[in-house]
């Protein structure tokens, strides 16, 4: 229980730095903290309910992705900025460095498990943000009626000329 509360804190305390390093904005940093603590908590919470580290990594990144479009949504700012700083805590550093280490000690069985366990986890991430990242991109089409790019390719001839006086 204490190593759970640690780890939301330091995902809080990571999400808020790189908060900083991106330059959200001080009334954003919170909100990108927010949202990496709970990614961590959802992370957790799936990671004793299931077993398959691609579904969990998709299912956790899946809940980042959605907690950055609505919070981008609520406080008018483009999406990555709550989705960079909610997905550090799903970053698989551990087996990166360990995948590392394996291969330059020339334990082969060792490394080949870390890198695949590394892959699933990538791909899970990389799939749970397109699913939710294309969810709301065809949402938002539906809900306003067009898509931002139709109304710049399709806007009315002559409105964008400097006229003279």
């Amino acid at each position: 229980m204490v190593e759970t509360v640690k780890l939301i804190i330091f995902s809080f305390m990571a999400s808020l730095g790189f908060g900083i390093v991106f330059r959200i904005g001080k009334k954003n940093l919170l909100w990108a903290g927010a949202g990496g603590a709970l990614t961590r908590c959802v992370y957790l919470f799936l990671l004793e309910v299931i077993e398959q580290r691609i579904l969990y990594s998709l299912l956790a990144a899946m809940f980042a992705a959605l907690y950055a479009e609505t919070m981008a949504m609520r406080q008018k700012m483009p999406s990555t900025v709550f989705l960079y700083p909610a997905i550090i805590p799903l970053i698989p550093g551990d087996l990166l460095y360990n995948t590392a280490v394996n291969l330059l000690l020339q334990d082969m069985p060792q490394m080949l498990d870390n890198a695949k366990n590394c892959v699933l986890s990538l791909a899970g991430m990389s799939i749970g943000f397109v699913l939710i990242s294309t969810f709301t991109y065809y949402r938002r089409i539906y809900y306003v009626g067009t898509d931002i790019a139709y109304h710049l390719l399709h806007r009315q001839k002559g409105s964008h000329k400097i006229t003279r006086h």
